[in-house]
């Protein structure tokens, strides 16, 4: 820890300097003296600035958190673009549409009907492991990313902005291990900080997964819960993301709060909601009886007393639905045709 200073405003080539560091460590085969990438005052400006953008009140208090995101954002400069070699990593930056696609391919066009799960434990993980799977020889920054891993354990927004930031490199040598028993068995395979998914003509040894097989029976999946129906593959909102939905109206409802911050608090929920929604083809009825719900509690409680609050309510049948499939070959973090607007988009901790 310590390694951020004081940072300056980002001047107008920062952030350029840093996207075409990117592209260096992208191109790299081996990944040697890192630090001195994450000790440039290109890194350390412009992961100040974006704890500033997207932390303004901790930023400006000078919080100890600012701090701490300031050092993630300049670990996840260097890992991130080293993560785009791993195969089978699900980045933070890709849309909930590229899992749906991907298990509607697996299921759909290879008939691969079960699902396996392989769950990853925080509290153990090491990160020399990892680095030596993604050809990391610089010991001083294996030890400083060690020294981040204990902020990665629970449920807060630096928990899990950490896991974002460090999961492609602590579990990079597991998912390796696991796509290798994989391939013997012609699988499927995503992973991404939390765990591995594995899409399989039927289920094998070797990798400590879970299965199911959806033809039999539904699974929850992030925020989804699947099932396999005559070849073809269903998603909907799991019943948990329902109940959380709802939960959080009635908490923002029930709160002394004014009546336009209920609003923003629940329109805040359905949001979250409908991020995954969007992309499970079977969960606009769902959504459509939620909008319902939903509505007859805020016209109530909140839009027959302050009626100009109408038009700020996000209305989730008004909403467009997003069922293509989704493959995301294009890299948004090396891509030169990707705005600068863009790019500072990709490193939201709220995504």
């Amino acid at each position: 820890m310590g390694i951020i200073k004081e940072y300056q405003r980002p001047g107008p080539g920062d952030v350029a300097l840093v996207r075409r560091a990117q592209r260096s460590l992208a191109l790299a085969g081996r990944h040697h003296d890192l630090m001195r990438y994450l000790e440039r005052d290109s890194f350390q400006n412009v992961a100040g600035a974006l704890v500033e953008r997207y932390m303004p009140r901790s930023s400006r208090k000078q919080l100890e958190i600012a701090e701490v995101f300031g050092e993630l954002y300049a670990v996840w400069f260097v890992l991130a673009p080293i993560a785009n070699g791993a195969q089978g990593y699900w980045r933070p930056w890709w849309c909930p549409g590229v899992f749906t696609s991907w298990m509607r391919i697996e299921a759909n066009r290879f008939h691969r009907c079960w699902l396996g799960h392989v769950g990853y434990d925080w509290t153990t993980t090491q990160i020399a492991p990892g680095a030596a799977a993604a050809r990391i020889t610089d010991e001083a920054f294996i030890a400083h990313v060690q020294c981040l891993l204990d902020h990665a354990a629970g449920g807060t927004l630096r928990a899990s902005f950490a896991r974002y930031v460090l999961g492609s490199l602590a579990w990079r040598h597991l998912a390796e291990t696991t796509l290798s028993v994989a391939r013997e068995y012609r699988a499927g395979m995503m992973w991404n900080e939390d765990g591995c998914w594995l899409m399989s003509a039927k289920p094998f040894e070797g990798v400590g997964a879970v299965w199911t097989d959806l033809r039999e029976q539904p699974a929850k999946v992030l925020a989804w819960e699947a099932h396999v129906a005559k070849g073809l593959l269903y998603a909907r909102m799991h019943d948990v993301s329902v109940q959380r939905l709802k939960e959080s109206v009635r908490t923002a409802l029930a709160s002394d709060a004014s009546p336009e911050h209920k609003l923003r608090r629940i329109n805040a929920a359905a949001r979250s909601f409908y991020h995954f929604a969007r992309y499970a083809f079977d969960a606009r009825q769902q959504a459509q009886e939620l909008e319902a719900w939903i509505w007859r509690r805020v016209n109530r409680h909140i839009v027959q007393t302050t009626p100009p609050l109408t038009g700020r309510y996000f209305n989730l049948r008004h909403v467009p639905w997003d069922t293509r499939l989704h493959f995301e070959r294009k890299s948004y973090l090396l891509d030169k045709d990707v705005s600068e607007e863009q790019w500072i988009n990709l490193w939201n901790p709220h995504r």
